[in-house]
């Protein structure tokens, strides 16, 4: 990597990209498909909650909604890895492309 300010640039901005679309497919799988599904997350996740851990909530609970941001976060996470993944394949790839021999 011959310009590691501008390496670092192209995989954060990479990450951040990633996670942005990550959040949105999942926001809206959430609101498209909630009804097919037979319900939404938070749904599912006090359902979870009230089985596992035998606690009455339900789906508009506060721990149902920190759970929720805690999944989300997670699959924020994981598609901006994703992202950087992919962004640095790029880069390597084009900075291949461009080098003198």
């Amino acid at each position: 990597m011959r310009n590691p300010g501008k390496a670092k640039k192209i995989l954060l901005s990479g990450a951040v990209i990633g996670g942005i679309i990550s959040l949105s497919i999942s926001l809206l799988m959430d609101t498209m498909y909630g009804d097919s599904f037979q319900g939404t997350w938070r749904d599912a996740i006090a359902k979870d909650l009230n089985t596992f851990l035998s606690l009455g909530v339900s789906s508009k609970s506060i721990i149902v909604n920190i759970f929720f941001v805690f999944v989300l976060g997670l699959l924020t996470a994981f598609g901006a890895f994703l992202g950087f993944i992919f962004s640095f394949f790029l880069y390597k790839f084009f900075s291949f492309l461009t080098t003198k021999s």
